[in-house]
């Protein structure tokens, strides 16, 4: 008998044992959401800053980190840019120098190529510039995609002609990781200050896209 129980505690003991090493691991904990399957973009079209088309195979091989906004930003764009670009030397300084910036404008009819040449290369020469195509609705899957939120909003006013055609751009404050596969894998949340303004930290980014990318394999 004592042998018999013996036997049966050890069989629950491997038991357990197998079910905790074969257990997949916990997914990291991050500043923002970790999609717990990653989502396949639709069919889009964009041009860089080169004037070259980039579409969804351009995203196939490593990852991306998506931010967005336009050139005229007065504060949270060049701000964000200056912390990705700190991000990405802490992560070249690491060994990992295959993650690339993506500056997405929301703002294409006045971001011109051009415009996005001399403003992206600014921060990081490995950065690159994406705008809607001219004539082309193919942008529109990879905003809705990815979930950007962007609003251009006419001003008026006495002192305004509504046929200067003058607006404002409003958008949200999102960083969107991009895995190998070309599809979105997590969304970086900023800090937020008692003032309401939004940041994010170079070494909390790099922290949490190390971790994302380990939880991927």
């Amino acid at each position: 008998m004592l042998a018999g129980f013996l036997l049966a505690n050890f069989a629950i003991v491997a038991v357990a044992a197998i079910v905790v090493l074969n257990r997949p691991p916990a997914p990291p904990q991050i500043q923002g959401v970790l999609l717990p399957q990653p989502r396949a973009l639709p069919d889009f079209r964009l041009v860089d800053h080169h004037n070259r088309v980039f579409g969804n195979n351009e995203l196939k091989g490593r990852w991306h980190l998506v931010s967005y906004g336009f050139t005229t930003c007065p504060d949270i764009c060049p701000t964000t840019l200056s912390q990705l670009a700190n991000a990405s030397r802490t992560l070249k300084a690491q060994g990992y120098a295959d993650l690339r910036v993506l500056f997405y404008t929301v703002d294409p009819g006045r971001d011109s190529v051009a415009q996005l040449a001399a403003y992206v290369p600014y921060f990081d020469p490995g950065f690159v510039g994406l705008k809607a195509e001219e004539g082309s609705d193919l942008h529109r899957p990879f905003e809705q995609g990815l979930g950007i939120v962007a609003q251009l909003l006419p001003l008026a006013g006495p002192d305004i002609d509504p046929g200067d055609n003058e607006y404002q751009v409003v958008h949200g404050v999102k960083l969107f990781l991009i895995n190998p596969d070309g599809e979105l894998q997590a969304i970086f949340d900023p800090d937020t200050s008692f003032s309401g303004a939004h940041s994010f930290n170079p070494d909390t980014v790099a922290r949490d896209y190390l971790a994302v990318r380990g939880y991927h394999g």
